[in-house]
C-alpha cells in the first residue's frame, strides 16, 4: 500500500526514489566503503535503505542506533556488538557461510543460526575483520547504521576511529550511515577536522529531498487510486500546500483517510495531532535540558527569522540570555534538523512541525 505509514521493504512500495535507490545500490557495487544517506525526518531514508539491502545480493546487517540508544541508554561496544550479532542471527546463509570466520572472534559463540557475545573479551574490530574476510568470499558485506548520529554516545568506544580503521583496512565492507540530524551526524564524523580519525576519508553522500508540489499531488492521486477511493482535486491541492512534500506526512494523511474514513479536514488535523505527539517525544530531552529550546522553536515558527529577532523574543519571554549561550542553543536546533539556516535567516523546514511549534 503506497500510503502505508511504516518503512517500506520492496521497490514497488517506493514512490519516485528510483534515482536515489540506483545511486545507493551502485555505490555498493562499486565497492565504496562509506556511504551517507541524508535528509530531513520522514523523507523515506529508512525505506530506501531497506529496499536497497533487500535487493542487493550482498549479505547485510542493519542496526537502528536510535532504537538501540533508547533501549539501553548507551551504544557501548557490547551493545553495538550485540546488535550486530542479532542482525546475523537467523540469517541462514550469512551464519552458515561466515561461521568459520565468526568462530575465531574472541568472545563470540556460534550455535545453530544464533551468534552471541559470551565474554567481555569481545572486540568490535575483530568482528569487523572477520566479516571483511568473509566478504572476500561473499563479494562484500554491507553494514548499515540507521540514525548513525547516536553513535556519538559510545562513551569510551570511539566509533569514528573504528570506522576510520575499517575504511582504511577492510576493503570488503561497505558502511551505510543514515542521519536525520545531519549536523549532529557530521559533528560525530568530523570529516573536515584534521584532528579527527575520519579526516580526509572519502564518503559518498546521497541526499533525499522533499517532493515538489506536482509530485506530491501525483503521490496522493496514485495512493487513492490504488485503493479505489475518490477524492476532490482541491482537497489534494490543499493537502499538498499544508504538508509540503514530506512523504511521511502525505502518506499519513492518505492512510487516515482510507482506513478511518476521515474527511479531508479531519485527516489534516489527525496528521497535526500525530506530529505533536512525535515532536513531544523527540524533543522531550531538549526541553528538559533547557526551556529556551521550546521558546526558540516557537519564535522561528511564528516567523522571527533573524538571529537578533529570535533572541529578543526569547529574552522577552524568559529573561536575559547571553549571546554565546543563545547561539549554542540555536545551533543545536539547526544540527538536529528542526531549524534550517539559509542566507542568515532561520526557518522550520517541516511545515507540519512549524504549525505544531506555533502552539508550544
Amino acid at each position: 500500500m503506497l500510503f502505508s505509514p511504516y518503512p517500506k521493504t520492496r521497490r514497488e512500495e517506493l514512490f519516485d526514489r528510483e534515482v536515489e535507490l540506483g545511486e545507493l545500490e551502485s555505490s555498493v557495487e562499486r565497492g565504496e566503503r562509506l556511504v551517507l544517506l541524508l535528509g530531513l525526518r520522514r523523507l523515506g531514508k529508512s525505506s530506501l535503505l531497506n529496499v536497497a539491502l533487500n535487493e542487493l545480493p550482498n549479505p547485510s546487517i542493519k542496526i537502528d542506533v536510535r532504537k538501540t540508544y533508547s533501549e539501553f541508554s548507551s551504544v557501548n561496544r557490547y551493545v553495538i556488538g550485540k546488535m550486530l550479532l542479532s542482525g546475523m542471527s537467523g540469517k541462514k546463509r550469512l551464519v552458515e557461510e561466515a561461521r568459520a570466520f565468526l568462530e575465531r572472534v574472541r568472545g563470540v559463540s556460534v550455535s545453530g543460526f544464533r551468534v552471541e557475545i559470551t565474554s567481555r573479551d569481545f572486540s568490535i574490530t575483530e568482528l569487523l575483520e572477520a566479516l571483511n574476510d568473509y566478504g572476500e568470499e561473499a563479494g562484500r558485506v554491507v553494514i548499515a547504521f540507521d540514525e548513525a548520529q547516536y553513535l556519538r554516545f559510545g562513551g569510551a568506544t570511539r566509533y569514528d576511529g573504528i570506522l576510520a580503521y575499517a575504511v582504511d583496512n577492510l576493503p570488503n565492507l561497505t558502511f551505510i550511515l543514515t542521519g536525520s540530524e545531519v549536523g549532529l551526524l557530521f559533528d560525530f564524523l568530523k570529516p573536515d577536522d584534521p584532528n579527527a580519525p575520519l579526516f580526509g576519508r572519502y564518503h559518498h553522500d546521497i541526499a533525499l529531498e522533499r517532493f515538489e508540489p506536482g509530485l506530491s499531488a501525483e503521490f496522493l492521486r496514485r495512493g487513492f487510486e490504488e485503493v479505489g477511493v475518490e477524492v476532490r482535486e482541491r482537497e489534494i491541492e490543499d493537502a499538498v500546500e499544508k504538508l509540503d512534500g514530506i512523504p511521511g506526512w502525505l502518506a499519513l494523511y492518505g492512510y487516515t483517510r482510507v482506513t478511518r474514513k476521515l474527511r479531508h479536514g479531519e485527516a489534516i488535523e489527525e496528521v497535526l495531532r500525530e506530529a505533536k505527539s512525535i515532536a513531544d517525544g523527540e524533543l522531550s530531552r531538549l526541553f528538559a535540558y533547557s526551556p529556551r529550546y521550546r521558546v526558540i522553536l516557537k519564535a522561528v515558527a511564528l516567523g522571527y527569522s533573524r538571529w537578533k529577532d529570535i533572541k529578543d523574543y526569547v529574552t522577552l519571554k524568559l529573561g536575559y540570555v547571553n549571546d554565546s549561550n543563545f547561539s549554542a542553543l540555536l545551533e543545536n536546533l539547526v544540527k538536529s534538523g528542526y531549524v534550517e539556516k539559509r542566507e542568515g535567516r532561520y526557518t522550520i523546514p517541516d511545515p507540519v512541525l512549524e504549525r505544531v511549534f506555533r502552539e508550544l
